[in-house]
């Protein structure tokens, strides 16, 4: 590994040294120290020599060689665009990388990206040999917030991947919505109503990956039990470039199949889901989840979703507390 690029040309020699003596313990070769002129070699054995000291890598940053680097394993984007990585890379031919990668020492002497791993891809593309990387101690869940933080900052992540790196952290690392949202800068109910988009079918996530289907269209076809018909309307979304509001009214005439009902029974009925609807609003604010309500005829249920046990948990609490007021 080079001298950190912020240190000055006058340090000393001793940190001139490869990558894998900084990042790992060394072998007993690397860690000998050079024998003075004339020293013979018994006296040099029967000479106690204090180890060096280990070299802090931390929080500088070095010039380390490309195929060094390793991709991080809880790197939420999955898409990276060919004609932007392309016009990256020919920004880095012209004027360099000018933000370090950041990266964590792992196993093998390499180093896994923590954030920076499109900067990477495009260095590689652009021919370049050594890359700039700020070496951080980050355990994984650090790992995980600070990739999701900063593809949200640089809005690079899809809606899909985005409520995959807010459910790995919930699952994997057992945190709450809240503390999610506190973590990411967002509300709790951004984050309830990301992570619902994970219980879509896989080809209705694919459509919203690609951009086929907006975050609008996918929350109403949430709004159907019937995974069949969410596919069918979905497909039907795209091939007919469908508005939000047109999916809307399929969705009810899904939910509600009347055929060759008077006219008077439509508009009532209408006003009753109106004012069903809103309730189910109400409750979903309220617990920061998915509420359904099934009513007919004065009688129905109140389906409400949960994605973990701990918001499973958080929900009964406050369904508790709010009874014995």
């Amino acid at each position: 590994m080079s001298e950190p690029i912020h240190e000055s040309t006058n340090k000393k020699k001793g940190l001139g040294r490869g990558l894998g003596s900084l990042l790992s313990s060394g072998s007993p070769e690397s860690q000998t120290q050079s024998r003075p002129p004339g020293q013979h070699m018994s006296s040099q054995l029967n000479t106690q020599v204090a180890p060096p000291a280990p070299i802090n890598t931390e929080g500088k940053v070095w010039q380390v060689p490309i195929d060094k680097l390793t991709s991080g394993k809880y790197q939420p984007r999955q898409t990276f665009e060919k004609a932007s990585l392309q016009d990256l890379a020919q920004s880095i031919k012209e004027n360099g990388i000018l933000q370090p990668i950041i990266g964590r020492k792992v196993a093998g002497g390499r180093l896994e990206i923590v954030a920076g791993e499109r900067r990477w891809r495009a260095a590689q593309l652009a021919g370049v040999h050594e890359v700039p990387v700020l070496i951080k101690n980050f355990n994984d869940q650090e790992t995980l917030e600070l990739a999701i933080i900063e593809n949200i900052q640089r809005e690079d992540l899809n809606p899909i991947e985005e409520a995959e790196g807010y459910y790995r952290l919930i699952n994997e690392f057992k945190m709450s919505q809240q503390q999610v949202a506190d973590k990411v800068g967002r509300d709790r109910a951004t984050i309830a109503n990301s992570t619902r988009l994970l219980a879509l079918p896989e080809t209705v996530k694919t459509m919203i990956s690609l951009g086929e289907l907006s975050v609008g269209h996918a929350k109403v076809l949430l709004s159907l039990v019937d995974i069949k018909k969410q596919l069918e309307l979905a497909k039907k979304v795209v091939t007919e470039k469908m508005s939000v509001r047109k999916l809307e009214k399929l969705v009810v005439e899904a939910q509600n199949p009347q055929t060759g009902a008077p006219q008077e029974f439509d508009a009532e009925q209408s006003v009753t889901q109106r004012l069903i609807a809103g309730l189910s609003d109400e409750l979903q604010k309220l617990l920061g989840t998915k509420v359904n309500i099934d009513y007919a005829g004065s009688k129905g249920k109140i389906s409400i979703h949960f994605y973990s046990d701990d918001e499973l948990t958080q929900m009964v609490d406050r369904l508790k507390q709010g009874w014995q007021r």
